[in-house]
């Protein structure tokens, strides 16, 4: 399971939503970029302590969230994990600096 992740802004400026990076190697890393719409779905999810699938925009990438683990796949590549709890609380620090994501 992968806990070396960081969750950013968006790269274009006034854009809501989040960006997060797995980092594997100093050259090697993979993001993913959570639209609004699906920032807050996610955050709903882990606040009610729920399990859910989100699916996303694209229609062949989705996010499955568990009690223990919430898988992320994306279309055409190898499936991310990250503990659910690690997210939920680096969802909430980003939340907490960037209120209007």
């Amino acid at each position: 399971m992968s806990e070396d992740f960081k969750i950013e802004t968006p790269y274009l400026p006034g854009e809501k939503g989040c960006r997060i990076t797995w980092l594997f190697t100093d050259d090697e890393e993979k993001t993913l970029y959570l639209r609004h719409e699906d920032l807050v779905e996610i955050i709903e999810i882990l606040d009610h302590g729920s399990t859910a699938k989100i699916e996303m925009e694209d229609g062949a990438s989705s996010i499955l969230v568990n009690s223990d683990s919430t898988d992320f796949f994306l279309a055409g590549q190898k499936s991310q994990k990250i503990e659910t709890l690690a997210l939920k609380i680096a969802l909430k620090e980003f939340m907490k600096n960037n209120p209007s994501a």
